[in-house]
């Protein structure tokens, strides 16, 4: 018959402790001294004992597990923020249960459903939609810890960290602007329409009384578009941004190959995130349009296509790997009981400069 597993008396025996003392030395909790909880682990690797974790869960209230909600794991940006998660979280002991939302709000809810009944320690979430988060609320009122990556809602006080969206694209249309542009055409998703006319009623208040939080990425990053033209003096063109309707590369491209009938074309094309930039460039491509003889391009998101496309692709970058780590760090440590205000952390994107811009003088 096959040996049947060592149990947690037989490594208290092996260790010369009770059985309560290897439980506490094996489930990091309650007090122990260093040395036996070393003699105590020694004497679990020699007999190769395995805790049961549901019981250490019943004991410890804590299952040694986090999980994520990501919004498309296919995407570049959100496979580095999930690598980010997961280095962090394995070195510190922890499990990682990934879910994929397809950015489908309905897809979102059932998976929290779903870590919900895995009995995770605390959740990453990259919302769907940061209006429509009452969800999100019951699960931080419970106690459990939740941090938001890539977004954060106005609307749920919680840790969350992302990148300064606005002073990216800002940045670079004012270097655009510079390189003699006028006519600056920006592909986002912008859906549904009604957010981008609440986002201009905004505006007709003023810059200081628009809280980037309230919407969405591409909303947010469409008003760095709009701070550079006013700043500038620059009228804003409604046919100049254009809306996919959806997150897709295909919506993308559509959208693009539109705007670039018009019987007036855009000088240069800035994107907000990986599929706008793909399928903008794609129906810059087919269109005929040289890079960046006729149409300089400025990507969101350094994937490796941009690198090796010709020419190659001038790139706002987010630090998707960097964006992980902070997440999965701010997380663990609120579940290890860190009780300071609500934190969102600001990463700075990069620039990156290749071969799809030119001046227009």
């Amino acid at each position: 018959m096959p040996r049947q597993a060592p149990t947690l008396v037989e490594v208290a025996r092996a260790a010369g402790v009770s059985t309560a003392t290897a439980a506490r030395a094996l489930g990091n909790y309650g007090r122990v001294k260093e040395s036996t909880r070393e003699a105590v682990k020694r004497a679990a690797e020699r007999l190769n004992y395995r805790p049961n974790e549901l019981a250490r869960s019943m004991i410890t209230g804590r299952t040694q597990s986090i999980g994520v909600i990501c919004g498309d794991v296919h995407v570049p940006f959100f496979a580095g923020v999930v690598r980010g998660i997961t280095d962090v979280a394995r070195g510190r002991g922890y499990t990682v249960l990934i879910t994929n939302s397809d950015e489908d709000w309905d897809t979102e809810v059932e998976s929290l459903g779903i870590l919900q009944g895995s009995r995770v320690d605390g959740i990453i979430v990259s919302p769907s939609d940061t209006h429509r988060i009452d969800h999100l609320r019951r699960w931080s009122e419970s106690g459990r810890p939740l941090v938001m990556v890539d977004r954060a809602s106005a609307r749920l006080p919680t840790d969350a960290v992302v990148i300064d969206g606005p002073t990216a694209v800002e940045a670079a249309v004012d270097r655009l602007f510079d390189l003699g542009h006028e006519r600056i055409a920006i592909v986002g998703e912008f859906s549904p329409a009604a957010e981008v006319e609440r986002l201009f009623a905004a505006l007709g208040e003023g810059m200081d009384g628009v809280d980037a939080f309230d919407f969405s990425p591409s909303i947010t990053r469409l008003i760095g578009y709009v701070r550079a033209h006013r700043r500038r003096g620059v009228p804003l063109d409604q046919a100049l941004i254009v809306g996919s309707g959806a997150y897709s590369i295909d919506a993308a491209e559509e959208a693009t190959a539109r705007a670039l009938r018009r019987s007036v074309v855009p000088t240069a094309i800035v994107t907000t995130d990986n599929s706008m930039s793909l399928g903008a460039f794609r129906a810059v491509r087919a269109s005929g349009l040289r890079v960046p003889e006729d149409l300089s391009f400025i990507g969101f998101d350094n994937q490796d296509w941009t690198e090796f496309a010709e020419p190659g692709i001038s790139v706002i970058d987010q630090p998707a790997y960097s964006m992980g780590q902070t997440a999965a760090r701010m997380l663990l440590d609120r579940i290890d009981g860190a009780d300071t205000p609500p934190r969102i952390i600001t990463e700075p994107a990069t620039f990156i400069e290749r071969g799809s811009v030119a001046s227009r003088a």
